[in-house]
């Protein structure tokens, strides 16, 4: 166990092997009882919640590109070396709207747009070393 400060007491678990997650990887694990989405990105591993700061999407069933996370919910983007939101909601493309009638493409659109104005959180990220061929994640 570690100090965090403040009183709070940190643990490494351990994750997974080092060979276990690929280049380009992400994966969700369930660490202390917290959801973590760890990835490995040009040789570095990084930890963060699997949470997305808008609306709590589950982040590992979203899309990896280098070191930006999208959510699979409504497209926000995280930073997954500093946890930092990059975007907030993409909702202008809306599948499967054509098929809808006015009225209700209409209210569909409304609430688009409302959600696309709400705040997005940044994630919470974990610290992560590797030894002797394992990955470590501080929670």
């Amino acid at each position: 166990m570690i100090d965090g400060g403040g009183g709070d007491l940190l643990v490494l678990i351990d994750a997974c092997g080092a060979d276990d997650l690929p280049e380009g990887g992400m994966r969700r694990l369930e660490l202390g009882g917290v959801g973590v989405l760890l990835a490995r990105v040009r040789g570095e591993f990084y930890a963060v919640s699997d949470r997305c700061g808008h609306e709590g999407a589950r982040l590992s069933a979203g899309r990896l590109d280098g070191s930006v996370v999208t959510c699979p919910a409504h497209g926000s983007r995280f930073d997954l070396e500093t946890g930092k939101a990059i975007s907030g909601p993409a909702m202008a493309d809306l599948p499967g709207l054509a098929g809808l009638s006015p009225r209700v493409r209409a209210l569909v659109r409304k609430k688009a747009a409302e959600m696309a104005r709400a705040p997005v959180a940044d994630l919470r990220i974990f610290r992560v070393a590797v030894e002797g061929g394992r990955v470590l994640v501080e929670v």
